[in-house]
């Protein structure tokens, strides 16, 4: 009895329900069937991963110190709108930036001057230091006195005056002895005419010899004072031209001293403008651009710092970003124009602020034959994906994931199937 109950029982083991296995061949056949379609449907994208830099189309510039020294006046403050050439920091130096306006002056005083010698040039006291630019004002000023003395000084004018009265003098006396010298010319005339007649004469017999020698006498006298007259005159000129000389080369000495010391003047306000140009490149820090201007370290007034540091940036008002990918060159290929990249930014970590969204521009080979540089457009600008906006002071680096191929996890396996094969 015990046997036959286990056989049946044994028998009932055996034979399976048709509705289980018809239920669970339509389970497993359903779970596969889902397997597939999210294969199908579930994408896993390529991605080449390189560094990232952040930074405005129109470059952000830095400034850096020309030399080393004392910072003694910080003059914009960090966040401040500046315009190109604005004054942002002074270093320690002898000729003090508040004398500057004063030297400027002097200076348009002085080309005023220049143009036009009648007016004057005001020069401040005598308790103004110049510093490094105080030789070249004192030789301003003194060569602006000695041009002063020259025009005050009488001494060439009195000459001048004393040769063109001489002068005057000399050709009334020319005029006098050429209208004597004419009324001479009339009596010689009739006197030579006398004494043709008398030649004509004493030819004849009429005149006798002393007679005829009386009359050539007189007609010899008056020929002499032809040629006295005419050698008077000639003096004159020989006279007039001497001091006509003289006079042109007093006039050219006094025009020669003045001409040296407006040049004097010239020189030294040109020295002034070169070394006001040195000065400034040497001990100010002055803005390259329009911008906000940002500090690019805990900066204070009389700190020290080294030639070459970089102290500040100046970023323009219109930021329109862009960011420099350097990828690997291995896998290179893959990478096109109009890819998808996904920022992910060192100041704002993705995991909470989400990550910025570009699109590839252009691709370049990088100096370093490693990488390629690629430069990303970012359309939504610094718009985060968790919808904050990210701010940019200067320059953001990180890391950069280029989508190559969104791919459906069902062409990966294919393709890792024919890896396999092959």
């Amino acid at each position: 009895m015990k046997s036959h109950l286990s056989e049946e029982i044994l028998d009932i083991l055996n034979e399976s329900p048709r509705w289980v296995v018809r239920m669970g061949a339509t389970y497993i056949l359903f779970l596969l069937t889902m397997f597939l379609a999210g294969t199908w449907f579930i994408r896993y994208p390529e991605v080449l991963k390189g560094s990232v830099l952040v930074t405005t189309t129109s470059p952000t510039i830095k400034v850096v110190s020309e030399n080393e020294g004392r910072m003694m006046r910080l003059l914009v403050q960090n966040g401040s709108s500046v315009r190109k050439g604005d004054i942002l920091a002074e270093m320690e130096n002898r000729t003090k930036l508040e004398n500057t306006p004063l030297l400027q002056d002097l200076l348009q005083q002085t080309h005023s001057f220049l143009n036009e010698p009648k007016k004057r040039i005001s020069f401040p006291g005598h308790g103004v230091t110049w510093g490094d630019l105080q030789t070249d004002v004192l030789l301003l000023s003194q060569n602006y006195l000695d041009f002063k003395q020259i025009q005050g000084d009488g001494f060439e004018a009195k000459q001048v005056s004393n040769l063109k009265t001489q002068l005057k003098a000399l050709r009334q006396l020319q005029a006098i002895q050429a209208r004597k010298k004419d009324l001479n010319t009339t009596a010689f005339d009739n006197t030579a005419e006398g004494y043709r007649t008398d030649q004509k004469l004493f030819s004849e017999g009429i005149y006798s010899r002393t007679e005829f020698q009386k009359k050539e006498n007189e007609y010899l006298g008056k020929k002499q004072g032809q040629e006295d007259h005419q050698e008077n005159l000639i003096k004159n000129e020989l006279k007039i031209a001497e001091i006509e000389q003289a006079l042109q080369q007093l006039e050219y000495s006094f025009l020669e001293k003045q001409r040296l010391a407006l040049s004097n003047i010239n020189k030294a306000a040109q020295n002034i403008e070169n070394g006001l140009r040195n000065w400034r490149q040497q001990y100010l820090i002055i803005a390259p651009s329009d911008g906000k201007l940002a500090y690019l370290q805990n900066l204070t007034e009389n700190q020290f710092v080294k030639s070459g540091e970089t102290l500040f940036a100046v970023i323009p008002y219109k930021q329109d970003f862009v960011a420099m990918v350097d990828i690997p060159v291995k896998g290179i290929g893959k990478a096109s124009i109009g890819q998808k990249v996904i920022l992910k930014l060192d100041d704002y970590p993705f995991q909470e602020f989400g990550t910025v969204e570009g699109r590839v521009l252009s691709l370049a080979p990088s100096v370093d034959v490693k990488t390629c540089r690629m430069q990303v457009a970012l359309p939504n600008g610094l718009k985060s994906s968790y919808q904050q906006n990210f701010n940019c002071n200067s320059e953001m680096s990180g890391i950069a994931e280029v989508i190559t191929e969104d791919m459906r996890l069902f062409e990966r396996a294919f393709y890792g199937i024919r890896k396999l094969l092959m």
